[in-house]
């Protein structure tokens, strides 16, 4: 081989394949776990609104948000903060996998098919919902409880199995230089699963392909929910092999893991009211919380909106599945070629220049999907027939592709970017902290949306999300600048530390 070569070679192998022979006994059940957890959360992600949303409403999804997820997120940073004292993080992610899934394997097989029996009747919920217009939202929490408990564990999924466990996890066994080389190819392997979820679920919610040989012995929806959780059961056992796998074969080998380079810390345990104190003193970490807030909060605004435009085109369960999973593929796409174009500009810019390519992707298209919403029948007079699509499709399709680039941005860019901001810290701050910031933050951003629009739908039972997009699309936009600011001010401390 001449030298030309051999450089183009090497060169070519830095950009697209940066991983060392030698390196991939480490790399390959990491991403593997990651490619299982992110499995799961995007099936969690595509029933739990199909079954809150179609089987309820859009509106009640704010709701349960601020009233269900949050205090939820905000117990188990407490309940987190006290394992981990006591317990290794290979025993804490069995007892918190076990919960989840011993919840879904029952609402599956249990709860749902027999959901009359579990639920208030449906017409007396509607008769209390309209004596008391101002409080309907909150009945309707209460009166389809396993509804709100299976969304609420499915919301809190991705921030506990994979932002928090999985990436302390990662960062626990991999450097600061390895990470610049392994975590962009963690995304693009791990959401890889999305395009397999998507074509999954596209053929178990249709009723045209898989689902018409069950439809003359069982409800069709009852049969998409229990074999989407068979697959998450399955999946779930698969990420406690390799994390058992990990812990014996990646971490006792000096090769992939040397304890020397983030020694632990010697001193007793900080309990867990010492250990917020010490958490709340940390600017470097209110910083992130307020970025990973903005993006909650930014993302709640137009996907309310959006998924509220979705049921209205979309009215059954299977028929939102089906689309969500068109979705998800699409979003699977998206990720995995934002992660080949932005694979190197961690490594060629810098650590700014790549984290603030989410917030301002999500700004830009969701002022343009607010837009088309605020003002959809003049835009279509504008264009005098040259759109054939009814607004309300055209809503939905707009918001798909506004929900596709901000998600294939944040998940191959913007989450990479994050977590390598938790490497240089110290014990507390990487496990209470990255708790506090990673489950917490999203959800006080998602809540806080979802406070503003629970607010407005319970002074004006009568208004919908449409009615009050052009309120969401003011603070959408005052949001997004919040957040690229606070990128560029954590970007600052970054530098400090590193």
């Amino acid at each position: 081989m001449d030298v030309h070569s051999y450089l183009f070679k090497n060169r070519f192998r830095k950009i697209f394949w940066p991983i060392h022979h030698h390196e991939l006994g480490k790399f390959i059940p990491i991403s593997g776990l990651m490619f299982c957890i992110l499995f799961n959360q995007n099936i969690l992600r595509i029933l739990k609104d199909s079954i809150l949303i179609s089987e309820i409403s859009a509106e009640v999804a704010s709701f349960a948000k601020v009233y269900c997820v949050t205090p939820t997120a905000a117990i188990f940073v407490i309940i987190y903060a006290k394992l981990v004292n006591h317990l290794s993080f290979e025993k804490i992610y069995y007892y918190l996998i076990s919960v989840f899934i011993g919840f879904f394997a029952i609402f599956a097989f249990i709860l749902y098919p027999n959901i009359n029996y579990f639920h208030m009747d449906a017409t007396a919920l509607d008769q209390i919902m309209s004596a008391h217009p101002h409080l309907k939202w909150y009945i309707a929490l209460a009166g389809n409880w396993s509804y709100i408990i299976f969304y609420t564990l499915a919301e809190l999924w991705p921030n506990i199995f994979y932002v928090l466990l999985f990436w302390q996890f990662a960062n626990e066994i991999t450097t600061t230089e390895e990470a610049k080389r392994f975590y962009t190819l963690f995304s693009l392997f791990g959401n890889s699963s999305l395009i397999f979820v998507g074509l999954l679920m596209m053929n178990l919610s249709s009723e045209r392909t898989i689902m018409q040989y069950f439809i003359h012995v069982a409800n069709s929806k009852v049969v998409l929910i229990q074999v989407s959780v068979f697959c998450v059961v399955i999946f779930a056992l698969l990420s406690c092999l390799l994390v058992r796998f990990i812990g014996n074969n990646v971490m006792t080998n000096p090769t992939f893991y040397n304890r020397a380079k983030a020694p632990r810390s010697t001193k007793e345990k900080m309990s867990i009211m010492h250990s917020f104190s010490y958490i709340a003193k940390s600017k470097y970490l209110w910083l992130m919380l307020i970025c990973s807030a903005a993006f909650g909060f930014a993302i709640n605004l137009v996907e309310a909106v959006w998924k509220a435009k979705i049921k209205e085109l979309y009215p059954t369960v299977n028929s939102y599945a089906e689309f969500n999973s068109l979705y998800i593929l699409w979003t699977g796409v998206a990720i995995i070629v934002m992660t080949i174009i932005s694979n190197n500009i961690m490594r060629s810019h810098s650590w700014f220049a790549a984290a603030v390519i989410s917030p301002i992707i999500i700004m830009v298209t969701g002022i343009a999907f607010f837009l088309l919403v605020v003002f959809d029948h003049q835009i279509l007079s504008f264009f005098d027939g040259a759109i054939i699509m009814t607004p309300l499709a055209l809503a939905v399709s707009i918001g798909a592709l506004q929900n596709i680039l901000a998600k294939g941005s944040k998940y191959s860019i913007w989450d990479t970017s994050i977590q390598m901001l938790y490497i240089p810290l110290d014990d507390e701050l990487k496990t209470k902290g990255k708790a506090a910031v990673d489950v917490v933050s999203s959800k006080i951003g998602k809540s806080s949306s979802g406070l503003i629009q629970s607010i407005i739908f319970t002074i004006f039972p009568a208004a919908t999300f449409t009615s009050i997009s052009p309120i969401l699309m003011v603070i959408f936009t005052l949001v997004c600048i919040s957040w690229i600011y606070a990128v560029r001010k954590v970007y600052f401390e970054y530098l400090k530390i590193v």
